[in-house]
């Protein structure tokens, strides 16, 4: 790739601390209640908190970002966030550079367990860049749900043998649809893409798929006329066909300048960072996403009757 991706403001992230020396500084480090309180940094992480704490008495769940956000890569946390983290045992994060106020808010709240789901995980870079979509793959998320498995066991060991127990059943699926995204995309002849944003690479590893460009330089920021005309070249003079993927309610006008240019669809596929907040519902959220995503993927990848190149461009 040749597109840069900045991340974080260092303006930001030094007001941040500020603010953080405050919010923290006032709240105990037990929450009121007896529960055991676990906060998700986001929606991927809370619907593996929900698998891997099913049946545990006494264990409260909540998600941290607003699913509205989507992605968090440039989230900064609000006063009503530090009041939830101040009344939390336990805050799971995607870890792999995603949170940018990381460093400062364990300096500044150490009595805050902070658990990174990326732990041990084999990262991928971008431009020399870790990239820290690891939920998009299912693989990679099961590793990661094992790691908040052996975190909460460690932290609650009366309820050790259940979190382990739903971990490894949820991670189990979770490789299980891997290996079926993987066998039945396997003969798909089209075997590259054009990304609207950077959360495709684990799952394009996994599918054994070439990137061939990311339509955005930096996350929310559209790329200049030059870069798009560089992508559509570059599509253009590819030596097959090439798939433009975007994202489910993502608005890229970008995209659908290059899609109208080129003469094939965009095709949406979900990240899975918004869904239903109901626990049973919730539950199932990856898996109904990533099934969809299948379905997806079998058209834009050539599979099915309606080839990629065909199909009309939305």
């Amino acid at each position: 790739m040749t597109l840069p991706h900045p991340r974080r403001s260092t303006l930001a992230a030094s007001a941040l601390v500020l603010f953080l020396l405050a919010a923290c500084g006032a709240r105990p480090v037990a929450p009121a209640s007896e529960d055991f309180c676990v906060v998700a940094e986001f929606y991927p992480i809370y619907v593996t908190l929900l698998n891997v704490t099913e049946g545990v008495s006494g264990v409260q769940v909540s998600n941290l970002v607003p699913t509205a956000t989507g992605c968090p890569e440039d989230y900064q946390l609000t006063p009503g966030d530090m009041k939830t983290l101040t009344g939390a045992n336990i805050f799971v994060v995607n870890g792999a550079g995603l949170e940018g106020y990381l460093g400062k808010l364990a300096r500044s709240c150490p009595q805050l367990k902070v658990v990174d789901a990326s732990a041990g995980i084999e990262l991928l870079k971008l431009d020399g860049e870790v990239n820290p979509h690891l939920w998009v793959s299912p693989l990679t998320a099961a590793r990661q749900t094992r790691n908040i498995a052996a975190a909460l066991a460690a932290a609650d060991p009366t309820h050790a043998s259940l979190y382990q127990k739903n971990g490894e059943a949820y991670a189990s699926r979770q490789e299980a649809l891997a290996a079926h995204l993987r066998d039945v995309l396997s003969i798909a002849p089209v075997r590259r893409f054009v990304a609207f944003h950077d959360s495709l690479p684990y799952l394009a590893r996994d599918l054994n798929l070439e990137m061939l460009a990311i339509l955005e330089p930096a996350p929310g920021q559209n790329p200049s006329a030059s870069e798009l005309a560089d992508v559509a070249t570059r599509v253009r003079a590819a030596s097959g066909p090439v798939a433009l993927l975007t994202e489910i309610d993502a608005k890229n006008p970008a995209a659908e300048v290059l899609s109208r240019e080129l003469g094939q669809p965009l095709y949406p596929l979900d990240t899975v960072t918004a869904g239903p907040l109901e626990p049973t519902l919730a539950r199932e959220a990856y898996f109904h996403a990533m099934k969809k995503n299948l379905s997806v993927l079998s058209v834009a990848l050539g599979l099915n009757k309606n080839s990629p190149l065909t199909t009309s461009s939305q």
